[in-house]
């Protein structure tokens, strides 16, 4: 992992990957990756944002990659619970999805959103008996003593599964925080950021310093937002991040397992160009250079008429 970071921060958008030599070829690539003592054979992780999108369908989608779909928070705690119950009672079809591994008890590995809010033990609690694999924390405050206090004792309650936390940018606040027993912090735009919006936000810079706190912790790092392509999601690996969330794309897509599809097969493609045969591989090996808006605009299709997007190219505007 290269820090070539200047010193306003970096987004995805304003690096590219040098390629290397390299007799990698895409299919052969090994995607594993690890969260706590949670294990998955795909870094891509992600919930459902489409309110019209069958939410189960979605999940799975993830789930069947190898990767780890999450159920969003719903108002009614026993809502979310039969979600995880559901995703946990569907068979899993290794003939279908030969890469998918499972959980301990062979169902699929599903995880859970939830926000610090005054049911949040509650909320925890049904959500393991549901059997839940890990629980993505979103917290609403810095992290005080009381903030503190709360996340250890969500830790508390999940026995087996893992704790992530989030969204965090401060790389002194995601040290404290692993201190209390996370597993891993969920890196991106924090509630009290400086930066008003995600368009100029520096994403991956903000994946390169927790992970450089993470690490040498073996604590995971798990990159959420500004992510635009498929290319970007190995930028963020290659930065440092353990998983990547990727609900983004999904809720622009009408058939999920496609787009997973997509995202996958450009993961394996940017890992074959950097000679990256893990992801292990891709975080020591790869090297960043810094480009500009047009540097940027010159290193997408220009010129062209396009008929239909692929899944796993998405157009971002930037002022």
């Amino acid at each position: 992992m290269t820090d070539t970071h200047a010193q306003h921060g970096l987004g995805y958008d304003e690096t590219l990957l040098v390629p290397a030599a390299s007799n990698v070829l895409p299919h052969l690539v090994d995607l594993k990756t690890k969260l706590g003592a949670l294990e998955l054979a795909n870094p891509l992780a992600g919930a459902p944002l489409n309110p019209a999108a069958d939410a189960k369908e979605v999940i799975l989608a993830i789930a069947q990659s190898g990767g780890l779909g999450l159920v969003p928070a719903t108002e009614k705690i026993e809502d979310q619970a039969a979600q995880v119950v559901a995703i946990k009672g569907t068979a899993v079809d290794l003939a279908v999805s030969p890469q998918t591994l499972t959980a301990a008890d062979e169902t699929y590995a599903v995880g859970a959103e939830v926000w610090l809010t005054a049911d949040v033990q509650d909320r925890v609690a049904a959500l393991v008996e549901a059997g839940v694999s890990a629980v993505f924390l979103y917290l609403n405050d810095d992290v005080t003593e009381e903030v503190a206090a709360a996340i250890k004792a969500v830790k508390d309650q999940l026995q087996n599964a893992v704790l992530a936390v989030g969204t965090l940018e401060d790389p002194a606040a995601a040290e404290k925080v692993l201190a209390l027993g996370a597993d891993a912090v969920i890196a991106g735009r924090s509630v009290h950021s400086a930066w008003p919006d995600d368009i100029h936000y520096p994403f991956l810079t903000t994946v390169m310093g927790l992970a450089e706190v993470a690490t040498p912790l073996n604590k995971a790092v798990i990159a959420q937002g500004g992510i635009h392509y498929s290319g970007d999601v190995v930028k963020a690996l290659a930065g440092g991040a353990d998983l990547v969330m990727v609900s983004d794309y999904l809720a622009k897509e009408e058939v999920p397992a496609d787009a997973v599809f997509q995202i996958d097969g450009g993961l394996r493609a940017g890992m074959g160009y950097t000679g990256s045969h893990t992801v292990v591989d891709l975080k020591e090996k790869a090297q960043f250079v810094q480009i500009t808006d047009n540097g940027l605009k010159e290193s997408h299709p220009h010129d062209v008429e396009i008929t239909k997007k692929a899944p796993n190219y998405v157009e971002q505007e930037r002022d």
